[in-house]
């Protein structure tokens, strides 16, 4: 029921607007850089809100033929990466739960993406995006 949990389910992750493909694991970190000065009238030091900015770093199953609509597959990861234009995509973050009653959103640059391919293994992937201050959304509760 909505209101039980905060974010303790899976936590889903969407590149520009598609799933990643089998996300098996997703770490947000969200920091804010501070601002110090001191001044005669504060007696000792000040600090002031800096600028915000999130990292988010996944893992998935390493898929090669997706839907391409809406999930990323590794080549859609690839493409993504190998961009070399100053256009930043869109990520959002929802709990995989029906009850959800908001989501986090905000746009990024894809910073690495690595590929792990054993013999006689499911390939797996892992990508890193950061971005600026994120934004919250609230949902409609179904």
């Amino acid at each position: 029921m909505a209101g039980e949990k905060i974010m303790s389910g899976q936590l889903r992750l969407r590149i520009d607007d598609k799933t990643v493909y089998h996300a098996t694991g997703v770490q947000l970190s969200y920091t804010r850089s501070t601002k110090e000065r001191i001044t005669k009238d504060t007696n000792g030091r000040e600090e002031s809100k800096g600028i915000m900015s999130f990292s988010v770093s996944g893992d998935a199953l390493g898929v090669y033929d997706s839907d391409g609509a809406t999930a990323l597959d590794f080549k859609a990861l690839f493409v993504i990466m190998n961009d070399d234009t100053d256009v930043k995509i869109p990520v959002e973050f929802l709990p995989d739960e029906a009850d959800a009653t908001f989501k986090l959103t905000g746009d990024g640059v894809m910073k690495s993406l690595n590929l792990n391919a054993n013999v006689d293994e499911d390939a797996t992937c892992s990508f890193t995006i950061d971005g600026g201050r994120l934004a919250i959304v609230e949902l409609p509760v179904i």
